[in-house]
């Protein structure tokens, strides 16, 4: 049997070093380049069935390589790399036709993984493969950040689910970004030139949030001097966002699924039924799940509204990510006090890392927006951060003049790496560790 095969295309010379001899360990027959335009003349001869290409390229980058390459032969299958992980980059690559999208540094089983699956798929639909299965309006928000692999999955579900009207429920902490999520997905939907309309479930009372959601008619309860339309109908043939949905009582879940079901909903005092054509995204912190079990969710909604779920992780499983959120952040409230704020100091910078954002993303940004405007100077100073912040750092840092072990072990990575200038295989071998525990150290430092 003939071995498939793969081309990878990087301008890194390490990269394409490295993706050529975990291929060929794999059996496949690799061929490398190091800009687009070889990668496209290489097209003429022998085609590859898989294709592992960088974005940011100089000349013809990962994007437009792609394009070309699905206008020539769609059925190869084109995997994007990229160190700069971002739902841009993720709905750009999917919209062009991506088999899958990967961000640097990446995990070399998951490369092995998804060259596996691009092969398989290319078997399954042969030539009927087309780019127009995975066409996405373009226009993604740029307000979300970060990529790490957690996050760089939820991209790349974005890109596939938001063209559908499947949907979503959104899990996650208190802070993580959950409405941002929702407002891309409609961004990128193919109702994104109708409404959205976003309601907060956990702060209404019971009786309002009905009357909010559904409207109600003239005489239904004391006050209701006319006729309103819902919040509801107002998202006709748009996407109507239920944040806290985990907080709605039996009855309003009850008349909830009815909307899902039969796209209609009767007004608070009504007899009338209302056709609606509305996408229903959904949000939570709690745990549905762990609700139905207790009797306090119903289950046929709970399935209904998880039909496709999204998980953002909270910001301490993501630490790697706090310098880029804190440069977006800059940019954005820099100008906020009298002095305009462009860098924090490395001090700061270690006291961000280092603290555990009970608040999540939302907090960062607050904390940095805090500091901006307390500033003097054009660099954030520890002074400048919130209590809270600088507080938490004493605490875990020296109790009764002593370090944590955790302090001490970081100094003692850090000097070791530093004694074998830098060499992560050498200082791993020194330490009795394997090299990936070094990286994963380097990772929570916010040095890798």
């Amino acid at each position: 049997m003939t071995p498939a095969r793969v081309l990878i295309v990087d301008d890194d010379v390490e990269t394409c070093a490295l993706l050529h001899e975990i291929m060929e360990k794999e059996g496949y027959d690799v061929c490398m380049t190091h800009d687009g335009q070889t990668a496209l003349d290489l097209m003429t001869g022998k085609p590859p069935d898989v294709v592992l290409s960088d974005i940011q390229m100089p000349g013809i980058n990962g994007i437009e390589l792609l394009t070309s390459i699905h206008e020539r032969q769609p059925e190869i299958q084109v995997i994007l790399l990229t160190a700069y992980g971002s739902l841009h980059t993720a709905v750009e690559g999917i919209k062009a036709g991506a088999f899958d999208y990967l961000s640097k540094p990446f995990v070399l089983d998951e490369i092995r993984t998804v060259v596996r699956r691009a092969l398989d798929h290319k078997r399954l639909v042969g030539e009927t493969w087309s780019v127009r299965e995975q066409t996405l309006p373009s226009n993604p928000l740029n307000n979300i950040q970060g990529k790490t692999p957690a996050l760089v999955a939820v991209y790349k579900l974005i890109a596939r689910v938001a063209p559908t009207n499947s949907t979503v429920l959104i899990q996650g902490e208190s802070g993580t970004g959950k409405e941002l999520i929702a407002r891309a997905l409609y961004a990128n939907s193919l109702r994104k030139d109708g409404p959205f309309v976003a309601v907060d479930c956990g702060t209404l009372a019971e009786n309002l949030l009905e009357s909010e959601l559904f409207g109600h008619e003239r005489g239904a309860f004391t006050g209701a001097i006319s006729s309103k339309k819902g919040l509801l109908e107002s998202a006709q043939h748009g996407t109507c966002f239920l944040d806290e949905i985990g907080d709605i009582s039996p009855a309003l879940q009850s008349k909830l699924l009815r909307v899902i079901q039969e796209h209609e909903i009767r007004r608070v005092g009504g007899v009338e039924s209302i056709p609606v054509d509305v996408r229903i995204l959904a949000a939570t912190n709690k745990n549905l799940k762990k609700l139905v079990e207790a009797g306090k969710f119903r289950e046929d909604l709970y399935y209904r509204l998880n039909v496709v779920a999204m998980t953002l992780p909270p910001l301490r499983d993501r630490l790697q990510d706090v310098p880029e959120l804190v440069d977006f952040f800059l940019a954005k409230h820099g100008r906020t006090g009298s002095t305009p704020v462009t860098a924090v100091s490395s001090q700061v910078m270690e006291l961000l890392m280092q603290y555990d954002w009970p608040g999540n993303v939302r907090e960062l940004e607050h904390t940095i927006e805090h500091a901006a405007v307390l500033a003097g100077q054009s660099t954030i100073l520890p002074q400048d951060l919130p209590e809270v912040i600088t507080l938490s750092h004493a605490k875990t840092t020296v109790q009764n003049g002593w370090k944590t072990l955790e302090q001490l072990e970081r100094e003692h990575i850090l000097q070791v790496l530093e004694a074998f200038g830098g060499d992560e295989s050498r200082a791993a071998e020194v330490l009795g560790v394997h090299r990936k525990t070094i990286q994963r150290k380097l990772k929570e430092y916010g040095l890798l």
